[in-house]
């Protein structure tokens, strides 16, 4: 449906990767159902924020083409795995799926279906994490995108549900995944045919009962997990990613063989398993955690993965009130375990010190506002509120305004209030500008 190329971002300086519609589906009669698959992408991506799904970070349109800002995955799908490699060994196959699986089940959660798993929408970064992508026919709660009769998906890897219009749930999504962790161990398709309709035929036989000797590596256990991930009835399959993911960490235990992926790569987002997640920055007005100290865990993240570490942190600081948490929770966004630990424990740090400043042994030594009981609010003009935040914003974003306005009921003076919105800003260089351009001396 879509062509991608690299780009470069200089607002959040990075490379990104930017999809839009092919031109010759963009020109046809049917243009508008695939410019409605193409918005169900933006929804369905954008409300997903997780270590194992290619995140959204805008989208817009171009000389009429509609457009997908994503973050860029370096490394290869594993289609590209497969047609190189030929068959996985068991413990790569297993961690894929057993991340994929994460993905599946944080979607499943916010009431989103993939419906169109197979490898190469599975992406294999060069940092061993990996990253589920294309969302374009995804099933989002109530949507009617698919008419009724509509077979949307890539028959291969399809539930037997999707062939014959059947009502589709989440284990669909679990079908097709069982179908690609069979390819990846044994380097065929489970189900294969000469056309579309002998495909489906084949989905009502029994499982494919060849997979261990196509890869004898293949346990007994891990060979009866993927029979029922298989199962032509939805309801004799597994209930959810979670038991699918249980189930193989089973598996691990029974056959004393390592089958689950790396803990490390497939950590989910503390505490937001079960809550939707929208696009926006912004934090709700149920976070409980203070400003300032959201403003500090994102400068930390931002020494690791750059500025996009603003959204990272706003969206889980939705459901997140203790500042541990909230250090772990984003963790998983840093690439390498060495760097992880060391943000943790700068986390920990921070935790810390902010302890001991609530008792009053000390003071917390990383934020940068003046305390309350000495501040006198700052009174301004609207007009210079405005153009204190539009130059704010250039710097940290739609948090500006927020930030902004706090700080005029904590900053002791004139001067301290520009240099406490100055301390919110990452970079030393933008600091000055800042500074420079609003007239503060120091």
């Amino acid at each position: 449906m879509g062509e991608i190329y690299e780009a470069f971002d200089p607002v959040i300086v990075r490379p990104i990767a930017i999809k839009i519609i092919r031109r010759d589906l963009h020109e046809r009669g049917d243009a508008a159902v695939w410019l409605d698959r193409f918005r169900q992408e933006v929804r369905a991506a954008g409300r997903l924020l997780h270590p194992n799904i290619v995140t959204v970070l805008d989208c817009g349109e171009d000389l009429g083409r509609p457009f997908l800002a994503m973050e860029l995955v370096e490394g290869e799908s594993a289609r590209d795995r497969l047609k190189r490699d030929g068959k996985l060994p068991v413990q790569d196959a297993v961690s894929i799926i057993a991340q994929t699986l994460a993905a599946l089940g944080f979607a499943h959660a916010n009431g989103i279906i993939h419906r169109d798993i197979k490898p190469s929408n599975i992406l294999l970064a060069n940092s061993g994490v990996v990253k589920l992508t294309d969302f374009g026919i995804a099933h989002i709660d109530a949507s009617e995108l698919t008419g009724s009769g509509v077979i949307l998906g890539t028959p291969s890897y399809m539930a037997p549900e999707q062939f014959d219009g059947r009502p589709l749930d989440h284990r669909a999504d679990l079908f097709s995944t069982g179908a690609v962790l069979f390819e990846l161990l044994s380097g065929v398709k489970p189900f294969q045919g000469r056309s579309l309709a002998e495909i489906m035929l084949n989905r009502e036989r029994p499982a494919p009962s060849d997979l261990c000797q196509l890869n004898p590596d293949v346990s007994a256990e891990l060979k009866k997990i993927i029979e029922t991930a298989l199962a032509f009835e939805p309801q004799d399959r597994f209930s959810s990613a979670a038991e699918f993911s249980r189930a193989i960490d089973a598996g691990e235990q029974n056959s004393g063989t390592r089958l689950a992926a790396n803990t490390e790569a497939t950590r989910v987002l503390t505490g937001a398993r079960n809550e939707p997640v929208s696009l926006s920055t912004q934090p709700s007005g149920s976070v409980s955690l203070p400003i300032e100290q959201l403003a500090q865990v994102e400068r930390d993240l931002a020494t690791f993965i750059g500025p996009f570490s603003r959204i990272v942190v706003r969206r889980a600081s939705r459901t997140i009130s203790d500042l541990d948490a909230l250090y772990e929770s984003v963790a998983p966004y840093v690439e390498t375990a060495e760097d992880r630990a060391r943000f943790i424990a700068i986390g920990k740090t921070r935790s810390s010190g902010s302890r001991q400043s609530k008792s009053g042994t000390d003071s917390d030594r990383s934020s940068p506002v003046t305390s309350a009981r000495d501040a006198i609010p700052i009174s301004l003009a609207p007009d210079q509120l405005e153009r204190i935040e539009r130059s704010l914003t250039r710097y940290i974003g739609p948090i500006a305004g927020i930030i902004l306005r706090r700080q005029m009921s904590r900053s002791a003076s004139l001067a301290d209030f520009y240099r406490d919105l100055a301390a919110f800003i990452p970079d030393e260089r933008d600091r000055s500008e800042f500074l420079n351009a609003n007239a503060v001396g120091y």
